[in-house]
């Protein structure tokens, strides 16, 4: 194979697996699929997790471009999961680092 076709081919996947649009879809797609046993543990701290969730919330809900795929998300999240709240709020804050590092490594 073509050394150029198959780095182009490598940037390409790079560009879509962690735009917002296809990887809020495959966790979706994941926690559809995933059942909970048992209800989460509830080791959180208060002020610790609500922290977390302003910060999530400012960080992908309001000055981050993708903002909209972010709303998205979290509203079928909430129609579709309700009980997975805390798992997709992770989710999203690890796709969103995926693709700052993508970024950083060129991908995009």
């Amino acid at each position: 194979m073509d050394p150029a076709r198959l780095i182009a081919g490598y940037q390409r996947i790079m560009r879509t697996i962690y735009s917002p649009a296809e990887y809020y879809q495959r966790a979706l797609d994941s926690m559809k699929r995933t059942q909970r046993s048992a209800p989460e543990p509830e080791q959180y701290e208060l002020l610790s997790s609500i922290a977390t969730l302003l910060r999530i919330g400012i960080r992908l809900g309001v000055l981050d471009r993708e903002r909209r795929e972010f709303w998205r998300f979290l509203g079928q999240t909430a129609r579709r999961h309700r009980l997975k709240l805390a798992e997709s709020l992770r989710l999203a804050a690890m796709g969103y680092h995926f693709r700052k590092l993508a970024e950083v490594y060129g991908a995009n």
